[in-house]
C-alpha cells in the first residue's frame, strides 16, 4: 500500500494550556489516519459494517519528540501491513514543514466479528481483500517497565456517556485521558509524557464503574491499570520528559 499523508493545521481544542498538542489529540490523529487510509485501500469502517467486522486496536506505542503547536502545520503520515495472523501493524509519523519527525506511534489492530466479539483470522477474509505481508516498527527503542515502585494512588468514577465511539464502546483515548485527569499532580514526574505505551484488554461500556490504579516508580515512569468490575481493561506507562 502507498503511504499516506494528510496535511493538517493544529487546532486550539487539540491543545493544552501550553498551546502544544495534547497526547490524547495524537491519538485521535492516529485513529483518524487509520480510517482514511484503510477506506482509501477498501478496508474501512464501510467495509467492515457490511462484513459485520469493526477495526480494534490492541496496543499502541506513542513517542513523542516534539510537540507541534497550535495554528503549526504538520503532516501526518502513515501506512501498514501483517504484524500476525491476527494482527495488523499501523505506524503513524507526525512532521513538521521542514520534514523533521515530532512524534510516532507503532498501533496493533485486530478485525473482531461483531457477532461473537472474537478476532477473524485474515485468511478468512474473502472478496479479494490483501493486506501486505509486513510493516516495520517504526520505535525502534523498546521500553523496558518498571517492577518497583515507590507511590500508590487510586482513583474511582462512573466511565461516561460523551467517551463512547460509534464502534459503541469507550474510546481507545479516553483511557489516556482518565488516567491525566487523575493522576495527582505530584505523581507526575515532569510536564509531559514522552512515552506512552497502551495494553487493551477488554472493551469498556458508559455507565461501568472505573478504577484506576497509578503507580509511581523511581526515575521518570507511571504504571497505571484500569479496571471495572474487577477485570483489566487496559494498562498504560508512561515516561515523562
Amino acid at each position: 500500500m502507498e503511504d499516506l499523508n494528510i496535511t493538517h493545521c493544529v487546532a486550539s481544542y487539540e491543545c493544552g494550556a501550553d498551546h502544544c498538542l495534547k497526547p490524547d489529540s495524537f491519538m485521535h490523529y492516529c485513529q483518524e489516519a487509520a480510517e482514511t487510509h484503510a477506506s482509501r485501500n477498501n478496508l474501512g469502517y464501510e467495509w467492515g459494517a457490511s462484513n459485520n467486522l469493526i477495526w480494534v486496536e490492541v496496543q499502541g506505542d506513542f513517542r513523542f519528540l516534539r510537540r507541534p503547536q497550535w495554528k503549526e502545520e504538520i503532516t501526518i503520515r502513515s501506512n501498514t501491513g501483517k504484524a500476525s495472523a491476527l494482527q495488523a501493524r499501523r505506524f503513524v509519523e507526525l512532521q513538521d514543514k521542514e520534514g523533521h519527525v515530532l512524534a510516532q506511534a507503532d498501533l496493533l489492530w485486530v478485525l473482531i466479528d461483531v457477532n461473537t466479539r472474537r478476532p477473524m483470522p485474515f485468511k478468512r477474509l474473502t472478496n479479494g481483500i490483501n493486506i501486505p505481508e509486513a510493516c516495520p516498527a517504526i520505535i525502534d527503542q523498546e521500553l523496558e517497565p518498571a517492577t518497583e515502585f515507590i507511590r500508590t494512588e487510586s482513583a474511582g468514577f462512573t466511565a461516561p456517556r460523551r467517551d463512547v465511539d460509534f464502534n459503541g464502546h469507550i474510546n481507545n483515548s479516553a483511557y489516556l485521558t482518565w488516567v491525566l485527569d487523575t493522576l495527582p499532580e505530584d505523581m507526575a514526574p515532569a510536564a509531559a509524557p514522552a512515552r506512552v505505551r497502551i495494553n487493551f484488554k477488554k472493551e469498556t461500556f458508559a455507565g461501568q464503574p472505573i478504577r484506576i490504579e497509578h503507580h509511581l516508580a523511581a526515575g521518570k515512569q507511571t504504571r497505571h491499570t484500569v479496571t471495572s468490575d474487577g477485570e483489566l481493561r487496559a494498562e498504560l506507562i508512561i515516561v515523562w520528559e
